[in-house]
């Protein structure tokens, strides 16, 4: 029985982000699923649109109640219902990995793999710390955010991004740490669906779930790397694969590197989808075959 290819969005982002992807993936044959996390669509209002930035400061957000658990659990949902058709595959990319580690320490038995594509993969730290570390100083994204952010995020309970508000030198800064590939016109785009608001527990060292030997540490699992990503520097990436192979050597990732900035293959998806069109056989119907896929190694 062939799998189907779950799909988990990045920070700011929907489900509409990968439609890139499945349209490639379709013309292989595959079949897959967006999710949209819980809260999509917040922040865009009236006053972002006209950047009335007094009013958009203090408006409120869906997403301030919008819980870790909520968010978890959407997913689980999801997986539970596809998986009464089949294999599942479940990728995310960047704030999705966080998700998908989640819901691989709560149903790892709902999954044949897992798909981390330049995606966070806690280990040894809460997520929130991750960030702070040497593996994370070369980011041009981390810095450029501060700088559009509105309001404290602590107080507001979300945090909110003003996209539309940079200047251009920020503009330009993020343009190259999130999708260097694009044109600025192309970018203008781009940041015209991104959303505004995002969950702040993302952030909070209290939200710890570390990926679990026992349950996530079962699930074979790939890990696309973006080589020029600015935003989450490859070296950062190295080190979630380095921790996670620490963590279960007998079961380590399955290694890529694609040429691409850490959205940038969304717009030119085709190397993206031979990767996961190569884990169609990934099913976990037989150890053996978990065992080849889990230790293919490609850089």
């Amino acid at each position: 029985m062939n799998p189907t290819y779950v799909f988990v969005h990045g920070s700011g982002s929907s489900g509409r982000a990968w439609s890139t992807v499945q349209q490639e993936m379709a013309l292989r044959g595959h079949r897959t699923l967006a999710v949209d996390l819980p809260g999509r669509g917040a922040g865009f209002s009236q006053a972002y649109h006209d950047q009335d930035l007094k009013t958009f400061a203090t408006e409120p957000s869906s997403l301030a109640d919008v819980t870790a658990e909520q968010t978890i659990g959407h997913v689980i949902d999801v997986v539970r219902r596809v998986h009464e058709h089949g294999p599942v595959i479940l990728a995310g990319h960047s704030f999705g990995g966080l998700v998908i580690t989640a819901v691989a320490n709560a149903v790892p038995d709902l999954l044949s793999h897992l798909v981390y594509i330049a995606a966070q993969c806690p280990v040894s730290s809460a997520a929130a710390e991750y960030p702070a570390g040497p593996a994370w100083a070369s980011s041009d994204f981390l810095p450029a955010a501060m700088a559009i952010t509105v309001g404290n995020p602590a107080d507001l309970g979300f945090i909110r991004l003003n996209w539309r508000g940079a200047d251009p030198a920020i503009l330009e800064r993020l343009r190259r740490a999130l999708a260097a590939e694009l044109t600025p016109e192309q970018y203008l785009g781009l940041i015209a669906y991104t959303q505004p608001d995002e969950i702040f527990w993302q952030t909070d060292p209290a939200w710890d779930h570390r990926a679990d030997k026992a349950t996530w540490g079962r699930v074979p699992r790939t890990f696309v790397r973006t080589g020029l990503d600015r935003a989450m520097p490859p070296e950062a990436q190295d080190l979630y694969i380095t921790e996670a192979n620490a963590l279960t050597p007998a079961n380590p990732f399955a290694v890529h590197t694609i040429p691409s900035s850490h959205t940038g293959f969304f717009r030119g998806p085709a190397e993206l989808a031979d990767i996961l069109h190569d884990l169609r056989h990934c099913r976990g119907e037989k150890q053996t075959t978990e065992t080849l896929c889990a230790n293919r190694m490609v850089r």
